[in-house]
């Protein structure tokens, strides 16, 4: 249920680069606020994008974002370039911050859903044509939404996260951030919360009719491209719609690959969603 919707705060100085960044045009033709909405008793912040015109339906992408508790955090200025630029390519955008006491995976899980409830109600939102995606630990979120629901044609899936156990052997600092959020003082617990959360070991949960789109960086030192490449066999195994797109030198955020990462999203989802 949507508890409040406010407009960003945005400086004139913050816009400008903005503009600079995502073009002038998608400042101009989208719009972008807070939310703030129910998930199990909660209230939990997020963000909605969509086109100026609300004069006919959009179909509805779903962001998921990476990282854990202040690291990834999705501020206003990001938001209104990030989500602005879905948006502009017409669409809806819902994205939630997640709750306060994030459990990287665990009933946080439900934050993603309790944003369906919230589309439905969107006059200019048509929430029969659902997209997702997920970038790093927001593609981890992103499966483990695809074995509960079946109301999602489309997900791209960038630097996803999808063996954790692999994952914390990397410089980081995930180890860390797992102990804070799904910790516990059984070394046998935390082994399986771990197994529980990675995509590898439930790939075949995932809804059969979702078409994934997976792209990673082959420079990526955060989280393995090797994680990319092992979900895309789990996905092919299961028959599950879905192509991998390897980018040569890429790092995590794909930082100088932007408009060719853009351009493969827009395609993908434009393609199942149009």
């Amino acid at each position: 249920m949507l508890i409040s919707k406010t407009e960003l705060n945005i400086t004139p100085q913050q816009l400008k680069m903005i503009e600079k960044g995502w073009g002038e045009e998608m400042i101009n033709t989208t719009e972008v606020c807070n939310i703030k909405y129910d998930s199990d008793g909660l209230e939990v912040k997020g963000y909605l994008a969509h086109p100026k015109d609300t004069s006919k339906k959009y179909p509805l992408i779903i962001w998921n974002r990476g990282g854990n508790l202040k690291n990834g955090y999705i501020d206003e200025f990001l938001a209104r370039g990030m989500y602005g630029e879905l948006a502009s390519w017409g669409y809806v955008v819902l994205a939630s911050s997640y709750r306060m006491n994030e459990e990287f995976g665990g009933k946080d899980v439900n934050d993603i859903l309790n944003l369906f409830p919230i589309a439905d109600e969107l006059e200019f939102c048509d929430s029969t044509k659902i997209g997702m995606e997920g970038w790093s630990r927001g593609g981890m979120m992103t499966f483990k939404v695809l074995t509960i629901t079946d109301r999602i044609k489309c997900a791209v899936i960038i630097s996803g996260l999808a063996d954790l156990i692999r994952t914390e052997g990397l410089k980081n600092n995930l180890k860390a951030a797992f102990e804070r959020q799904f910790g516990c003082d059984d070394a046998e617990e935390f082994e399986q919360r771990k197994k529980d959360r990675s995509p590898v070991n439930f790939a075949d949960k995932i809804n059969k009719d979702v078409s994934v789109l997976l792209i990673h960086g082959t420079a990526d030192d955060h989280v393995s491209p090797q994680d990319s490449i092992d979900m895309y066999k789990l996905l092919q195994k299961n028959n599950i719609h879905s192509e991998l797109k390897l980018i040569e030198n890429g790092d995590h955020y794909l930082t100088k690959q932007k408009k060719e990462t853009a351009a493969l999203r827009k395609s993908w989802f434009d393609k199942y969603l149009k």
